[in-house]
């Protein structure tokens, strides 16, 4: 066992798959009752069924971070449901914008699409949640950052003929990553006045995976790469997966894949007792790609 969660009630957002759903796993593993919380709940249906094999209570909610009187009523739902709430895990995200019908990039949807969720979603459910978690003076969140939202990423290729310097990064790129380093900072303050009512607020910031989210980046950045044969190859899937994993691995100092369980087992870390004292901090789980 990681930690002892016997008895704990946990809401992790984005649950159904990827990440999310090794959290969900790993904290009912420990004891804890699940509520899944996702934009499309059917997707949670299997992850309930595998919840309650465990023993452990389980719930597939409707949730759009995006908003907050969504993110207020699945709490609700949860202490009508289980009488509490003491855990949420902010695991929602998303790298970019659905392309346009012609597949074109819209900077202003990519802008408020992903802030809205990397970074309002965590606010809103923060929000969510912490009138509940004073009136009982106990509560744990963790939300999950990236070390893309840190600095000391390796230098951009020098420019060539036929890809002259650009100063500007990718469009997906940036947003992304500037969301995630508002998840840091928001952790951050938010763990100071949180720690008054004896709520844990930390953040976790994984490197490169492959789970959904991680394929959809890959075959994003193979289409970007250029020909048509190109683009013809990332609609191979398995083309995909062996490309992110290439990636994945180079980032890894000990030359292995990060998986989801390691991120869920940090996350099953922090929301115990056993990390009592600690609050307001960035954890990379990375195989020590980054060292800040």
């Amino acid at each position: 066992m990681i930690a002892d969660l016997t008895g704990r009630t946990a809401l992790v957002t984005g649950g159904a798959q990827g990440v999310g759903r090794a959290i969900a796993l790993t904290l009912a593993e420990q004891g804890a009752d699940v509520a899944i919380g996702d934009v499309r709940p059917e997707l949670g249906a299997d992850l309930v069924d595998e919840i309650e094999r465990l023993g452990r209570r389980a719930l597939a909610l409707e949730l759009d971070v995006r908003s907050p009187a969504s993110a207020q009523a699945a709490v609700q739902q949860i202490v009508s449901a289980w009488s509490k709430l003491d855990i949420l895990v902010n695991n929602a995200g998303v790298v970019h914008a659905p392309p346009g019908p012609n597949g074109e990039e819209d900077p202003e949807e990519e802008w408020s699409y992903v802030f809205g969720i990397n970074l309002r979603g965590v606010v809103n459910c923060c929000d969510a949640v912490m009138p509940h978690m004073a009136e009982r003076r106990y509560g744990k969140i963790v939300n999950i950052s990236s070390t893309a939202g840190k600095p000391g990423d390796p230098p951009p290729a020098p420019p060539s003929a036929t890809q002259p310097a650009n100063p500007k990064p990718p469009l997906g790129a940036s947003t992304y990553s500037l969301s995630k380093a508002a998840v840091v900072r928001h952790t951050q303050l938010l763990s100071a006045s949180a720690a008054r009512i004896n709520v844990n607020v930390n953040c976790v910031c994984p490197s490169r995976m492959i789970t959904p989210l991680g394929l959809e980046l890959a075959a994003r950045g193979q289409r970007r790469a250029g020909s048509a044969a190109n683009a013809a190859d990332a609609a191979n899937a398995q083309d995909v997966v062996e490309a992110r994993r290439k990636a994945v691995i180079a980032v890894n100092r000990f030359g292995r894949e990060l998986e989801p369980v390691d991120v869920a087992k940090m996350v099953a870390f922090l929301v115990s007792d056993d990390a009592k004292n600690i609050t307001g901090q960035s954890i990379n789980v990375d195989g020590g790609f980054k060292l800040i």
